[in-house]
């Protein structure tokens, strides 16, 4: 099956006209605001210099023990990544994870609170998740509900809520984690040059704001026929249909030690060339992805995200399941390298490879 070249509309654009479109593809600066703060295990992690800055930056505003563990929140932000505070979901998908690390993780925590052993400064409260790295993992901890930032923060830690928690590993096992918390609150990134003071764009790009797929419609559905087409088209054709879209000319021979299908230097997105590494899934598994399809240990993932590349981009023939875009996710956010990634499921491919022509006009079953 022959690539056409791409059309000229969808062509690499180094301008743009629109300040929306000028947002650079540039990792942001990370906020914390916190429901719960151990203030104590804080400033050991940040260290005499940083606990002194924070201490005198309470000092100046106008009720200082109210405004502490903010200001400490902030000091722990700025120093999460010198700090090598690394995503829990990482750290087990790479086996690398042992008692007394202390990791982040963003997940929907239930919270309890244990009011029948409260006492004078102690509000007992547990809180669990489930990490799915493979096979589910429960993530469990407890924490005294008197150490919360605010007089609001309560609400924001009872019943189920998706927040950010930092925490040393005190118990591990095969389907158990045990945290003790530092902080647990939201984590947000920021871009301070966004004149507008709009949001910040995420660590996932979306296909539509890739240049060179500008003239593709993804809001338009897929057909069955069409899915199941896009099932039966090689993996090594659509390498090629997305290397010639992006125009990129080095299509690499697959071998066993790769680290990624693709690499390139000539995608643009939001506005900004970057360097991006590629997985291509096709036929091979022919069916929804999950954490096991991505070999040993999800290791295809952690391999990925060794190439030297500012976007990571993972293409599936069918379904990509939530797991799988979760890990992509804690691998993107994780402090000590952040970087970007793209999901490409099965029905966006499909729509990419009908904007080519590549997908094969399959008859319509006849009626019953």
């Amino acid at each position: 099956m022959t690539v056409p070249s791409p059309p000229q509309h969808c062509q690499a654009q180094k301008f743009w006209s629109t300040s929306a479109e000028r947002i650079m593809l540039s990792m942001v600066r990370i906020a914390l605001e916190p429901y719960f703060l151990h203030q104590d295990q804080v400033q050991s992690l940040l260290g005499k210099q940083r606990t002194e800055s924070a201490w005198a930056r309470a000092a100046r505003r106008s009720d200082p023990e109210a405004a502490l563990p903010y200001v400490l929140a902030a000091e722990l932000a700025e120093a999460l990544s010198s700090l090598g505070v690394g995503e829990l979901a990482r750290r087990v998908l790479e086996q690398d994870l042992r008692v007394g690390q202390v990791v982040g993780t963003e997940l929907e925590f239930a919270f309890q609170r244990d009011r029948d052993r409260d006492a004078p400064g102690f509000k007992p409260a547990s809180f669990t998740a489930v990490l799915d790295a493979g096979d589910p993992v429960r993530v469990t901890g407890t924490f005294n509900a008197a150490r919360i930032a605010s007089s609001s923060a309560p609400g924001s830690l009872s019943g189920h809520r998706q927040v950010y928690l930092i925490g040393t590993v005190t118990n591990l096992g095969a389907e158990r984690i045990e945290l003790r918390p530092i902080f647990i609150g939201i984590r947000s990134f920021v871009d301070d040059d966004l004149a507008a003071g709009g949001p910040a764009p995420g660590a996932r790009v979306y296909p539509s704001e890739i240049s060179q797929f500008s003239g593709i419609d993804f809001a338009s559905p897929l057909t069955e026929v069409e899915g199941e087409a896009v099932l039966r088209v090689p993996e090594d054709t659509v390498k090629r249909a997305f290397a010639g879209l992006v125009g990129e000319s080095y299509v690499p021979k697959d071998w066993g030690g790769e680290r990624s299908d693709l690499y390139t230097s000539r995608v643009f997105a939001r506005g900004r060339q970057v360097s991006a590494a590629w997985l291509f899934k096709g036929p091979g598994f022919p069916r929804a992805m999950d954490i096991k399809a991505l070999g040993k240990n999800g290791d295809q993932i952690d391999r990925l995200f060794t190439e030297p590349a500012e976007l990571l981009v993972l293409q599936h023939c069918h379904q990509i399941k939530p797991s799988v875009v979760g890990m992509m996710d804690a691998y993107a956010h994780d402090v000590r390298h952040p970087r970007f990634y793209m999901i490409i499921d099965g029905a966006d491919t499909g729509r990419i490879l009908r904007f080519l022509g590549l997908l094969p006009v399959t008859p319509a079953r006849p009626p019953l």
